[in-house]
């Protein structure tokens, strides 16, 4: 079990993110007792193997004790301390970051009114921000699900809206731009029809599994969020303690359509049909001038240029070997 909390501890720490006790209990690759958890943290801490730190909050936090082998040369006690107190203060900055993005008007007026779409049945914060460890200059990453057979025109609506509010993340591979066109701007790289909810098998791993269970919902309609987790319970096999505390760590904001927009929007269905398909036609026509690691399909769309699960995973190899 000391195995199992160092690894969990140490996953975090790829991010450079100190969890608490709530996050290594959820996030354990074992079954396991709250109180179980608890004595093995206590054994690790007086093993010197893992460090208490508190937030602003007062909240108890772990980290992974500085050790000679972590890096080139010997510390010193003092030198540990101050790499401690340099952790805690880097993660605070990160929290306040993060705030302050949640906080920012062109962002909550996005939400507001993509929300009012029904095409869009939920959105969900994922990456650095869903865990409030945001850098200053990072973006802030979405994950949509739309309404079954409205992909394109759901993923269409939230890019010009994005673009609309001065907000979109703007790439282009052939020219390297600075860090601060990506502050505070949406990076949409996930998308997800409500028909098709399961994560693939190939992308059924550690990583992904995090992702699922991290992501805090902003808007969620007719129980989206709940029929996703449902269908991604292969994340309880990962981590089996997350089915006992997912219901109560998420909060979920749900908003519940109007009768007159779904007798309206069933009305134009045919129409809306034809905008769809056209809307694919179009998206899939650019998708595919620039495409490289992305993954399409009718039902799902994946814009993630880089494979966090195989870096990890390698750390992970090398560290544990």
């Amino acid at each position: 079990m000391e195995n199992e909390v160092l690894k969990t501890i140490r996953y975090f720490s790829f991010f450079d993110y100190p969890p608490n006790f709530e996050e290594i209990y959820t996030f354990l690759g074992k079954k396991a007792t709250k109180k179980k958890v608890e004595k093995v943290l206590g054994d690790l801490e007086r093993q010197k193997k893992i460090k208490k730190i508190k937030d602003f909050k007062k909240v108890t936090r772990y980290t992974l004790q500085v050790t000679s082998e972590d890096t080139v040369g010997e510390y010193s006690k003092k030198f540990k301390i101050q790499n401690l107190n340099l952790k805690i203060k880097k993660y605070n900055k990160r929290y306040l970051f993060s705030q302050e993005k949640l906080q920012k008007w062109r962002l909550k007026l996005y939400l507001k009114i993509l929300s009012f779409f029904p095409q869009i049945k939920l959105i969900g914060f994922s990456g650095s921000l869903a865990m409030m460890n945001a850098e200053k200059d990072d973006d802030i990453d979405l994950f949509i699900i739309t309404e079954k057979n409205r992909l394109f025109t759901g993923r269409f609506v939230a890019i010009i809206l994005a673009k609309i509010l001065g907000i979109h993340r703007f790439y282009n591979k052939r020219y390297k731009l600075h860090v601060a066109c990506y502050t505070d701007k949406v990076c949409l790289n996930l998308f997800f029809d409500e028909s098709d909810l399961a994560v693939p098998d190939f992308k059924r791993n550690e990583y992904v599994a995090h992702e699922i269970l991290q992501m805090k919902p902003a808007v969620n309609k007719d129980g989206v969020y709940e029929r996703f987790l449902a269908a991604n319970s292969w994340v309880f096999e990962i981590f089996p303690n997350a089915r006992e505390v997912v219901s109560i760590k998420y909060k979920v904001l749900s908003i519940k359509k109007k009768k007159s927009l779904n007798t309206c929007y069933l009305i134009l269905n045919t129409f809306f049909n034809k905008i769809e398909q056209s809307l694919k036609v179009f998206q899939l026509h650019l998708i595919n001038r620039h495409r490289t690691t992305e993954i399409v399909t009718s039902t799902q769309l994946w814009f993630h240029p880089n494979d966090f699960y195989k870096t990890i995973h390698g750390l992970t190899r090398k560290k544990n070997g």
